[in-house]
């Protein structure tokens, strides 16, 4: 039995959400399929979802999707975390209903499409929001569709790598830990490039940086060091 995400998500409300498809179909193999998904979830984005729900990345794969973000109990004084964790549920099944019924309908097909109900694991605290952020940023890496995440058009890397908008990105919430980064846009843009490169590196990802990113160095022992040092540079982390 599947535990409720008012208790899986009951001590930071930051979580890492996973939707597969049913049968592991590659329901968004197609361009068009991504953006009909990333429609169907920033259009129902709606304001008392933006006011519960911040949105921190996202990046698209063929048979699934990842999405970063945080549920804000405090909004809701009287009913707290239950009532910020019942709008995520609602905020999600809205999305996915529309996705799920317009690809039927696009492709001829009757019955799921997803797996099961959305998987949404906590993050532990804004330490790990990075790193979280870095491993959906690496999944097209991973699976050898590109050679570095700057390539990949379905993600939210180039937002925070190189502060690229588009009418998805402009619906995220940059975490606590990305503004830590340093103390303005290009620092912050900076940093996430050079600690995501160590990412990928230390996950024996790639071999060399590309040439937006020369000056990350090789050593990949400095990833959790410059990690931590974003997290005692005098702005606290929220958990």
């Amino acid at each position: 039995m599947r535990t409720p995400r008012s208790l899986s998500l009951s001590v930071t409300g930051v979580f890492h959400k996973m939707w597969r498809a049913h049968n592991r179909e590659c329901v968004f193999a197609q361009d068009a399929e991504k953006y009909n998904y990333l429609n169907a979830l920033f259009d129902t984005y709606t304001e008392n979802f933006r006011k519960n729900i911040q949105v921190h990345g996202y990046c698209l794969m063929g048979t699934h999707t990842h999405e970063v973000g945080r549920v804000l109990p405090k909004i809701n004084k009287k009913r707290g975390l239950k009532q910020a964790v019942k709008l995520l549920g609602n905020w999600m099944r809205n999305a996915h209903s529309r996705f799920g019924m317009g690809y039927n309908r696009r492709h001829g097909r009757q019955g799921k499409v997803a797996y099961d109900r959305p998987r949404t694991t906590e993050i532990k605290n804004e330490y790990e929001v990075l790193k979280t952020m870095f491993y959906c940023d690496a999944n097209p890496v991973r699976a050898g569709i590109v050679y570095h995440p700057s390539n990949y058009k379905h993600s939210s890397y180039r937002f925070y790598a190189f502060g690229e908008r588009n009418k998805y990105t402009a619906h995220l919430t940059p975490p606590q830990a990305y503004l830590g980064c340093g103390k303005t846009a290009a620092a912050r843009r900076k940093k996430y490039r050079r600690l995501c490169d160590l990412y990928l590196r230390q996950q024996s990802l790639i071999d060399d940086c590309p040439d937006e990113t020369v000056d990350t160095p090789r050593c990949t022992s400095d990833f959790e060091g410059l990690l931590y040092a974003i997290r005692i540079r005098g702005r606290p982390l929220r958990s």
